[in-house]
């Protein structure tokens, strides 16, 4: 049964989470292996094919690409999730094929520091134990995530991280579900400036209203609108005239497309 979590943002809105079970975490984990190791692949035959290379020199240059492979092998293992998740707003190639995606606990989008910590420990939660050379096959995180009520494998608690199904992201297809923008939304678009201005947190919580906009009665869209919008707009140093209170909500979904797009988050 799928499990969730709910969180109350600083603006006094309740956010519910549905969390990634063990089946799609792991598939994604799979997808993930088998990219790491195609790039793996290409990696060696670049550097076999330059050893070969200046080897008609008569230049041995087999310690460098001894040390240039184990270099290799650590971003793999290490870096891959991290650079990934930092591009993609915490999601790797797995899990953006799979609608996942890895929040901060409260609902915040990660942090380098959080996504190092979290991929660094992938080595025990894998199981991994050097001298003697052991490998527990994921046993360690596989027990975490059974027993943990968030579905937390010991990464995800060091790095205090959760894993998340995105909301309207079905499996193999990331794009936002076809939804109705409010009237002169897209009008409004070309009227902003400075959305560098707007940070990721901001972002989040302008994008999760207008996920959930339309569940919500049009008086409570209006006044949440007002509340988020006002800030926003002020910051942006926008001071449009608002005829109706509606109008935040048409500001707001204006921002969060004009952000997704520059910042590719469609």
């Amino acid at each position: 049964m799928p499990r969730s979590v709910t969180i109350v943002t600083p603006e006094n809105i309740t956010v519910t989470y549905q969390l990634a079970g063990v089946a799609s975490r792991f598939l994604a984990f799979i997808i993930d292996l088998l990219i790491q190791f195609a790039i793996y692949l290409a990696a060696m035959l670049c550097l076999r094919l330059f050893n070969s290379s200046i080897g008609l020199f008569g230049v041995n240059a087999s310690d460098l690409t001894y040390f240039v492979a184990y270099i290799v092998i650590f971003l793999i293992m290490f870096a891959y999730a991290s650079v990934f998740e930092m591009a993609w707003g915490g999601r790797t190639p797995g899990k953006r094929l799979l609608g996942l995606r890895v929040i901060r606990d409260g609902g915040y989008p990660i942090t380098l520091t959080a996504s190092a910590i979290r991929n660094v420990l992938r080595v025990v939660d894998i199981g991994y134990l050097p001298a003697p050379p052991l490998l527990l096959f994921g046993l360690p995180g596989l027990v975490s995530i059974f027993l943990s009520p968030q579905y937390k494998r010991l990464g995800d608690y060091a790095a205090g991280t959760l894993v998340i199904v995105e909301s309207g992201v079905s499996p193999f297809n990331v794009m936002r579900p076809a939804t109705d923008m409010l009237p002169r939304s897209a009008e409004l678009q070309s009227q902003l400036r400075n959305i560098d201005r707007i940070s990721p947190e901001e972002y989040t919580m302008v994008r999760r209203y207008a996920e959930r906009r339309a569940t919500w009665e049009i008086r409570v869209q209006a006044a949440l609108a007002e509340r988020l919008a006002r800030p926003l707009l002020a910051k942006m140093e926008l001071n449009p005239e608002i005829a109706y209170q509606l109008q935040y909500a048409e500001w707001l979904e204006a921002i969060e497309r004009r952000y997704s797009e520059e910042n590719e988050l469609l």
